[in-house]
């Protein structure tokens, strides 16, 4: 899960965020704004934290912070432009720097962004 760009590893806290868990949707995301808004709408969970007001960056601050504190930070997400061929259409690529290993997330900019992971798991990992 990542907060501001920064992945922390949440697996200590399966039952929170692994599947099933109430807070499972989180889970391989930047949920940055839906942790400032308190939100569990699909559309705040986002980087996005444009907009937010003075109350809500406090809290995302406060959610930072606890992240930083409780779980292991495994890496920070870099996003990219790269323009196709020809088309105007760009597609989004975030690389997520994870120490170690080398990741890329890559997502369709559209109205909704989906990611697909390419990342081995070491064998230490859960």
């Amino acid at each position: 899960m990542a907060i501001k760009g920064q992945i922390y590893d949440v697996s200590q806290s399966r039952l929170f965020y692994g599947p099933g868990g109430p807070y499972a949707l989180f889970a391989g995301k930047d949920a940055s704004r839906a942790l400032a808004k308190m939100s569990f709408e699909p559309q705040d969970l986002t980087d996005d934290i444009s907009g937010l007001s003075l109350l809500e960056l406090s809290a995302l601050q406060d959610w930072e912070y606890k992240f930083s504190s409780k779980y292991v930070k495994v890496g920070t997400i870099k996003k990219v432009l790269v323009e196709q061929g020809g088309d105007s259409t760009a597609d989004a690529i975030e690389e997520a720097a994870v120490d170690g290993e080398d990741s890329i997330l890559t997502a369709k900019m559209s109205n909704q962004l989906l990611y697909e992971e390419e990342m081995e798991v070491g064998s230490d990992d859960p």
